[in-house]
């Protein structure tokens, strides 16, 4: 009876292996053909917030408990066995648990994760800061492999909710966000991204919580398109935040956290208020005031005060805890001529004061973040620090981390952003940055075009003026003049591989004044014979040749900034020779983008102007037809030809 009992729960064991392993298969083969071209795949991302408060610490209690769960589908997925949990001095990581479920001959085995390193969170833009990765690698990874991860996070400061996103590099079959939340605290929430109706929403109570609950099935992954704003324009995401803590009893209480932009002010201030109530700085009045002798108006020396920052304090970004929100004081950022954001904003508002201008500090997001400080009155609403100068009735943002910007001009990461501007302890203004109209943000290009053989010389200078200009500067140090023949043939004619450069030269210029390139290059065999005709195609560096957007496209497209470029080729007709055929003028006019080309002659030459206009910083997907529409007509226009006749 004994040797029965033992084989059958043998064979029970046998065919639970067997059974492991073929529902293992079964998952695979299914999920290989919803997912053709996919690696890997999320079986389900969890993220579930508990949120109590705490009566005799007098603080918040926020746990979140974090679970993915990873199918590899494929070869070559190994580029998904690293993972890392990112953290700062605000949250706390514990009870991790990482594995890989691998599928042997023997069944499916558990292989535990046990080495993670702790390392520092590189960011290009940053030079330092406090966020930290605990790094790992799933083993066994292969075709089949399911990988595990499931950890406990604490928030130690409940202003940095931040927040989820329903979908990530690789699809998921189910992504999943609860929030549970106590009754006597109120959360306040928004939705974000281009389409969020598929997230389902359900609200339900247990005893004495509340639970909120998003669900999103059959996540897509994140949308990899050229020129697209930064994701969270359009990928679906929450940003959740405490609005109140309510007090029950005879006399109700309500305390709020962050209900209202005056409280996220309130919790800003004490950070830049050693500085901002500071009446006098007697260490910087001596060099301002040298620094300034030659300027009579407050306008003129806010110029210099602002000139100087930008060009002679380097700007390093820090971003380490409290150090991330509190500037350095004046004196030590001008000593030591290096600082953040919020250093040189600190010493650019002290100058202004020591002159008497009114200055003040302002916090700002910039164009990576599309939120407003009335719908999200969290510190992920901003990331960065400006001064707000009040001159003559008019305001000036002024950005200085830039060695090019232009007094008056905002950055062209700020443009069209929200400022929340400190007045004083008490009192706050929300500004709102305009944006560079493309008239300030010009190249004009203009040339004469000389006809030697079948081949074309041409003699020409490059203006660029505002964003144009600041944005091609830094990229004039080249290594050597093989690098610099390339960048130069790129600029000034893309599409003509034959195109041979024989002199550039780039007009020395003070920071306030435009750019000047002046150049010369020969394209041989531009110009085409037949009997006594010739013909000659003056559109030498086409703009928005083969820029058509993709009808199937979902992204918007961001541009970092509005701009006009006018090409002026003047032909001069050689002797002998005259007008036999002149293309028509065309023109296209929208909101959004617009050209005009246009030909005027004489008896001794032909001038072709050809104007581009790009009048948007994100283009919406509504306007892709009418893009692709333009092209279509400026495609129409570059292929007329000039026929000349002998």
């Amino acid at each position: 009876m004994k040797k029965y009992s033992f084989l059958f729960l043998l064979s029970l064991f046998g065919f639970s292996v067997l059974n492991d392993v073929v529902s293992q298969n079964i998952l695979l083969e299914k999920n290989r053909k919803i997912y053709p071209r996919e690696k890997s795949i999320f079986i389900y991302r969890k993220k579930k917030v508990n949120i109590d408060f705490d009566v005799k610490k007098d603080s918040f209690k926020i746990i979140s408990q974090v679970e993915s769960h990873m199918l590899h589908l494929r070869l070559h997925s190994q580029a998904y066995a690293q993972e890392a949990i990112t953290y700062s001095d605000y949250t706390k990581i514990s009870n991790i648990d990482a594995y890989s479920l691998v599928k042997m001959t023997d069944g499916v085995k558990k292989k535990q994760v046990t080495n993670f390193q702790t390392r520092d969170a590189v960011s290009e833009d940053v030079f330092y800061n406090d966020v930290k990765e605990k790094v790992f690698l799933f083993p066994n990874i292969i075709a089949g492999t399911q990988t595990h991860l499931a950890y406990t996070e604490e928030l130690l400061e409940p202003r940095f909710l931040g927040s989820f996103f329903f979908t990530s590099y690789i699809p998921s079959q189910k992504t999943e966000f609860s929030v549970s939340v106590a009754n006597n605290i109120e959360i306040g929430f928004q939705l974000f991204g281009m389409d969020t109706s598929t997230i389902i929403f359900t609200e339900k109570r247990e005893e004495n919580r509340k639970i909120y609950t998003w669900v999103l099935e059959k996540a897509p992954k994140y949308t990899d398109e050229n020129s697209s704003p930064n994701l969270r324009y359009y990928e679906p995401h929450i940003v959740l935040f405490i609005k109140n803590r309510i007090i029950k009893g005879n006399n109700k209480k309500t305390i709020p956290l962050s209900s209202s932009v005056k409280n996220l002010y309130d919790w800003y201030y004490p950070f830049i208020k050693e500085i901002d109530t500071l009446k006098e700085f007697p260490e910087l009045e001596y060099f301002v005031d040298e620094l300034t002798a030659n300027d009579t108006t407050e306008l003129t020396k806010a110029k210099r005060i602002f000139d100087w920052i930008s060009t002679q304090v380097q700007y390093i970004a820090f971003e380490d805890g409290e150090r991330g929100f509190r500037p350095a004081h004046p004196k030590k950022v001008c000593q030591r001529k290096y600082g953040d954001c919020k250093d040189m904003a600190s010493a650019l508002l002290a100058m202004l004061r020591v002159e008497g201008i009114e200055a003040y500090f302002g916090w700002l997001g910039s164009r990576d973040l599309p939120y407003t400080y009335a719908q999200t009155p969290v510190p992920l609403v901003d990331n960065h620090m400006i001064v707000v100068a009040k001159i003559n009735g008019k305001n000036y943002f002024l950005d200085a981390t830039g060695s090019q910007e232009t007094f008056g001009t905002p950055s062209y990461f700020t443009q069209n952003k929200e400022v929340l501007v400190a007045i004083d302890s008490n009192t706050f203004e929300v500004l709102t940055v305009d944006s560079a109209p493309y008239s300030q943000n010009t190249v004009y290009d203009s040339a004469k075009v000389k006809i030697e053989g079948a081949n074309i010389i041409v003699t020409g200078n490059m203006i660029l003026k505002g964003f144009p200009k600041t944005t091609i500067i830094p990229y004039l140090n080249f290594q050597d003049k093989e690098q610099e023949n390339k960048a130069f043939k790129h600029l000034l004619n893309p599409h003509e591989p034959t195109l041979q450069l024989k002199k550039i030269e780039i007009v020395p210029t003070k920071r306030k004044k435009p750019l000047q390139i002046n150049y010369e290059y020969e394209i041989p065999n531009h110009t085409q014979s037949l009997y006594s005709d010739f013909y000659i195609n003056l559109h030498l560096n086409p703009v928005w040749r083969n820029t058509e957007i993709d009808s199937l496209r979902k992204t918007p497209v961001n541009a970092n900034y509005k701009f006009e470029k006018t090409q002026v080729y003047v032909l001069e007709l050689p002797r002998g020779t005259s007008i036999k055929h002149l293309p028509q003028n065309q023109n296209y006019d929208s909101e959004y983008f617009g050209f005009s080309v246009e030909y005027t002659r004489s008896s001794e030459q032909i001038i072709l102007k050809h104007t581009v206009y790009s009048n948007y910083l994100i283009l919406p997907v509504s306007e892709y037809n009418n893009w692709n529409e333009m092209v279509k007509q400026l495609h129409q226009a570059y292929r007329q030809n000039i026929v000349l006749q002998r």
